[in-house]
């Protein structure tokens, strides 16, 4: 069960205060509060500064509380949800009517990391974080936009003070959406991470970068109700895996699905 309440107060000209408070209460592991606050400053007519925080948590899964079946990873009922508290700031710049700019940073902190210790999972993590993101978009033309953001992050694991592992320091995304036609549309990303580290602890070589690219091809088709598109994921067919744990037994990460082909037909009444 769940209750939440948000206002919004425009305090003066120009500055607004929003304010929210949620609480969550679960059979299994108890209750859990939780606010949001949001300030924003409307500078000039192309200029908006916000500054925000808020608290958020993760709670444990059904394999976390209650497995059995598994002799080297047993569910423990007495875990408590994770926590994070994130201060953020962000300013947003329309530098032209087509183009428009946003610079973000933060911090944020975790507290009771649910961690398989020994055989049993347990609260055993701690750790905070930095960084910021750089986001644009530019309609390039009227049948042409480009969108994308460059972010940087950093994670220090509290209790060895040495990079906690797992997330990506640098991620860059781009995507070109192009109207090609009265009803077609020809969408390309590009998805880049890099730089990720092995958490302290664990011996294996440092998980390998990766650029993967998308297309899709879309038509709708409102005469007649339909509308079709075909996609082709990882077009270059690129190795791509993401992290594992040592205790999952994983060596080699868990790989992610290669070229991938996707038709698909959708008809609205």
């Amino acid at each position: 069960d769940y209750v939440y309440i948000q206002d919004e107060w425009s305090f003066a000209r120009q500055w607004t205060l929003t304010g929210g408070l949620r609480y969550d209460a679960f059979s299994d592991f108890g209750s859990t509060t939780n606010p949001r606050l949001a300030l924003v400053w409307e500078a000039r007519q192309d200029l908006t500064a916000k500054l925000m925080y808020g608290t958020a948590f993760r709670a444990p899964s059904f394999v976390e509380e209650y497995a059995t079946s598994n002799p080297v990873a047993l569910g423990n009922p007495t875990l408590r949800p994770e926590k994070i508290s994130t201060l953020e700031a962000s300013l947003t710049w329309r530098a032209q009517h087509n183009l428009q700019t946003t610079l973000s940073v933060f911090r944020h902190e975790i507290s009771d990391i649910i961690r398989l210790s020994g055989t049993n999972y347990q609260n055993t993590g701690n750790q905070h974080g930095s960084g910021g993101e750089l986001e644009a978009v530019w309609d390039f033309s009227k049948s042409l936009r480009l969108t994308g953001h460059y972010a940087y992050q950093q994670n220090i694991d509290n209790a060895t003070g040495q990079d906690a592992g797992y997330a990506p320091h640098h991620h860059l995304y781009t995507r070109a959406d192009w109207l090609v036609g009265a009803n077609w549309r020809l969408s390309a990303q590009l998805n880049h991470v890099a730089d990720r580290r092995r958490p302290p602890g664990d011996t294996r070589a440092p998980i390998p970068d990766y650029t993967s690219i998308d297309l899709t091809l879309r038509t709708e088709q409102p005469k007649t109700g339909w509308g079709f598109s075909v996609s082709v994921f990882n077009l270059f067919d690129t190795d791509i895996r993401e992290p594992s744990t040592t205790a999952s037994g994983i060596i080699y990460d868990l790989p992610m699905p290669g070229r991938t082909f996707w038709l698909q037909a959708r008809y609205s009444l």
